[in-house]
């Protein structure tokens, strides 16, 4: 008994102290998350200031309306006592008349103090109303050109990332035009080589090889395709292909990553596709809506909530120029649904790599040397059926 009549008191000390620790650690926690701000200002949330800003104006105006109130009252107690000492200076007032006369001036003399105090302390209180909503006008003011100086610093510094980014767009569109001038300036073309190390003079891709060479593209430069690096049903050739649909129609074959135009005489050119990855697939029938060269990418919202990173390029922002380092590369397809977009492309892309893979958001890419072949061989309004 003894024994634990002295290790008592300890454990509740020892308990004591652990509870002390985990407030401590909440309050720690809810202060860091409350003032975690994106814009860069790290002061007093602007809505908490404006409301005690509104507050005070309530507070003032109140105050004003009491002001006068009570100095309405004051005017009509001092109006009643002289309308009732010139009631008493007659001479022809009866003594009842007189009686009451005397009773209600003194009433309202007395009424005029408890008034005068009144009006007193309520211009006192308008006082302090007014300099409470001087001071938070003051607050909410300097809150406001606080943040304004943050979002100032914050546009700046995504400027002079855009800026960089943008430098460093230019330097590599004309390291691509460079290394483009020095592949068409070899007197030996790519497909000799290859020839000789890669395919057999009867393969169906060995026809399309030049195409996968380095070029430039109006404004820029189209990055070579290491085609030794790649698989040889990938590259873009004409093949034999029964189909009942019309010469002119796109088949997509998400599952064996081909996509093919229809040509006639059980024939279609078929190139290498990269698909959309698992949860982001599409299929159906749909139609060419228009068509653009080196087109300018706008991340859907859903995608943006992914990613947050893309709010950069978001529609507010006017989306991402195109360009070399543009997800749609160099073409893109629009697919319509009777006339209304599907949000689903045809389009290019610089990661050759992800052909033949499910990679996409739910877009069909291609090479950019191959999407700038489809895009020559169909027009708008063509047939798109997706398997």
């Amino acid at each position: 008994m003894n024994y634990q009549i002295k290790i008592m008191p300890a454990l509740r000390l020892r308990q004591g102290f652990t509870f002390l620790a985990l407030c401590f650690v909440l309050f720690l926690t809810a202060c860091s998350s409350s003032g975690t701000n994106t814009s860069g200002y790290t002061g007093p949330s602007i809505s908490s200031i404006s409301a005690k800003q509104n507050s005070a104006v309530k507070a003032k105006k109140s105050a004003q309306k009491n002001v006068t109130l009570a100095e309405k009252e004051f005017a009509a107690l001092e109006r009643q006592i002289s309308r009732d000492e010139k009631r008493l200076e007659r001479k022809r007032i009866s003594k009842k008349a007189k009686a009451r006369a005397e009773a209600r001036l003194i009433k309202n003399r007395s009424k005029l103090k408890a008034a005068k105090r009144k009006v007193s302390s309520s211009k006192r209180a308008m006082r302090r109303a007014e300099r409470k909503e001087r001071r938070a006008t003051r607050t909410a003011d300097r809150a406001k050109r606080r943040k304004a100086r943050a979002e100032r610093r914050l546009a700046a510094a995504e400027q002079r990332r855009d800026d960089r980014e943008q430098r460093l767009t230019r330097a590599e569109n004309i390291r691509q035009q460079e290394l483009a001038q020095n592949e068409a300036a070899r007197p030996e073309g790519r497909k000799g080589f290859l020839r000789r190390r890669l395919f057999a003079s009867s393969d169906p891709a060995l026809e399309n090889i030049e195409d996968y060479r380095a070029r430039v593209d109006g404004a820029f430069a189209v990055a070579a395709i290491p085609v030794e690096q790649m698989n040889k049903r990938l590259l873009r050739q004409e093949v034999k292909y029964r189909t009942s649909h019309k010469p002119g129609t796109i088949v997509v074959d998400p599952g064996s990553k081909y996509l093919y135009l229809i040509q006639g005489d059980s024939r279609a050119m078929r190139y290498g596709i990269g698909v959309g990855k698992a949860g982001f697939e599409w299929s159906g029938s749909a139609h060419i809506g228009w068509k653009q060269k080196w087109p300018k990418w706008t991340p859907p919202a859903e995608m943006i909530q992914r990613r947050p990173d893309l709010a950069k390029w978001g529609a507010d922002k006017g989306g991402m120029p195109g360009g070399v380092t543009n997800p749609l590369g160099a073409r893109a397809l629009y697919l319509h649904q009777g006339g209304v977009d599907t949000l689903y492309r045809l389009h290019g892309t610089p990661q050759w790599e992800s052909i033949g893979t499910a990679a996409s958001s739910g877009c069909i890419r291609l090479m950019n040397q191959d999407v700038i072949d489809l895009y020559e061989r169909v027009p708008n309004g063509a047939k798109v059926v997706v398997l």
